[in-house]
């Protein structure tokens, strides 16, 4: 159940990064900031599952507490970093 939350705020940013992307500069520009985000979401999550393997037993904690939603925790902490960073300085054009 957290795995699906964490989809639907993914999804909702993405959406977001496109519409706002799209009425500030063109659709190619929308295109490209949301193929990013999935790019840095497919990525980031192999990365985040490799480390919290280490961590976690492959079957979880529990049947709420999987392995996959420590890895998605994690990798939406760092992304909201990242995506802080990236999006408030690109605009901005430092």
């Amino acid at each position: 159940m957290i795995e699906v939350i964490i989809f639907y705020i993914h999804v909702i940013f993405l959406v977001y990064i496109f519409v706002r992307n799209y009425m500030e500069a063109n659709f190619t520009s929308a295109l490209l900031s949301a193929v990013f985000v999935v790019v840095i979401f497919s990525v980031g999550w192999t990365f985040t599952s490799f480390i919290i393997g280490f961590i976690i037993p492959e079957e979880g904690l529990s049947r709420v507490l999987t392995k996959s939603a420590f890895s998605l925790a994690l990798l939406t902490f760092f992304e909201v970093i990242f995506y802080k960073f990236y999006f408030t300085s690109f605009g901005k054009g430092n």
